[in-house]
């Protein structure tokens, strides 16, 4: 897989927009729906790019902060392109990236990629690779920030695997104990049955001991995945839990940068990376992760708790090119929110999502709508 062009000349940025939507309950009740940060570059020439990064609980404002700065010193360049941004970010960080850093990078990024496409014509995974576009293959989240019984989570993953969802994320640590847990994953087992791959999230438990008998005792199930048994920065006790484990090995939502990534291909500390598409630091460093763990026969599943409008439109192109994807994220609430702003820039066709061949990302996005649901718009010119 090669990059095509890095170099494409969007010219000198003239305003931007950054967007904090509301914490809202969800139109079907299951969950709220956090605050996604969405962005809007322009160009001197009336260019327009989208982008978005992954906002974290309390942090919003300020990952919008170093968006703002960081676009009004790349405003500064007269012909910039994603090397330029690129260059400069790694100057700006003398290569110490923080995750909020990296949120904020990736939604600028995400954005040039948006306007470098619309310049060419053409979409984003035309001009990101050489590799030709396949459908993509997705897994339903079944994540709640409200502490829902067995039996509504149950209705939930019967809705999942109506809506046509192959397989399914579930988190048997909230609200269980450790009994509870094991006999959670059984239900959803026998509910599911073996036409649907199930996926378990862990979500960082604090007792390693019990996350490692836990993992012994439902290997009955033989879940697809496991994902973030430990932190994701303690590659010794992921080493530790891979050696024994028949169940793959998932980690990387929350870390960003190749060299994070590449650490954990010469530990061999797992199966799957799922590096968040709006938070590792933006598609290029996506890409650089993805080719580096085919080398040794690592996949991508890139995580995307973000809304299902710009940062699903990034995921979904770069699934599309990366030859060892393997599925992509959805949130199916967050689905129905992002259609009260934004028309959906891929199908779902034969349980496949399929980006549709619109110059750049594809999306159309309406701003009065995406206002009308934001806590938080905030306008600049540039260069004045």
């Amino acid at each position: 897989m090669q990059f095509m062009d890095l170099d494409i000349n969007v010219g000198q940025l003239s305003n931007f927009k950054i967007f904090i939507t509301k914490n809202i309950e969800s139109k079907d009740g299951w969950t709220q729906i956090k605050p996604f940060i969405i962005i809007k570059l322009c160009s001197s020439d009336g260019l327009e790019g989208w982008g978005e990064a992954f906002s974290i609980k309390y942090r919003e404002k300020g990952i919008a902060q170093i968006i703002e700065r960081l676009i009004e010193d790349i405003s500064k360049l007269e012909s910039l392109t994603i090397r330029k941004f690129r260059q400069r970010m790694a100057e700006i960080s003398d290569n110490h990236k923080s995750l909020d850093f990296c949120a904020a990078t990736s939604a600028i990024e995400i954005a040039l990629w948006d306007m470098s496409g619309k310049i060419k014509g053409l979409p984003i995974y035309s001009i990101l690779s050489d590799e030709p576009s396949r459908p993509v293959t997705y897994y339903t989240t079944c994540w709640s920030s409200k502490n829902h019984n067995d039996d509504v989570i149950m209705n939930r993953v019967r809705e999942l695997v109506e809506y046509g969802s192959k397989a399914i994320k579930i988190y048997p640590f909230q609200n269980r104990d450790f009994e509870n847990s094991i006999n959670f994953v059984t239900k959803v087992i026998n509910l599911i049955g073996p036409k649907v791959r199930l996926m378990l999230d862990l979500a960082v438990p604090s007792n390693f001991t019990e996350t490692k008998k836990f993992m012994d005792e439902i290997s009955f199930a033989n879940p697809y995945w496991i994902e973030e048994p430990v932190d994701g920065e303690d590659i010794s006790k992921l080493v530790e839990l891979k050696i024994d484990c028949t169940s793959k090995i998932v980690t990387g939502e929350k870390q960003c940068g190749i060299n994070h990534f590449n650490e954990l291909i010469l530990r061999n500390a797992a199966d799957i990376f799922n590096p968040d598409i709006s938070c590792v630091g933006g598609l290029v460093e996506m890409l650089e992760i993805s080719k580096i763990a085919k080398t040794e026969n690592i996949l991508i599943s890139p995580h995307c708790w973000n809304s299902m409008s710009v940062s699903a439109a990034a995921m979904v192109h770069v699934c599309s090119i990366m030859t060892n994807s393997d599925m992509a994220e959805i949130f199916i609430e967050h689905i129905a929110q992002s259609k009260d702003y934004c028309e959906p820039a891929f199908k779902n066709e034969n349980n496949k999502l399929i980006p549709n061949n619109s110059p750049g990302l594809g999306i159309k996005i309406n701003e009065e709508s995406l206002s009308d649901l934001s806590d938080h718009v905030f306008e600049a010119m540039l260069n004045e």
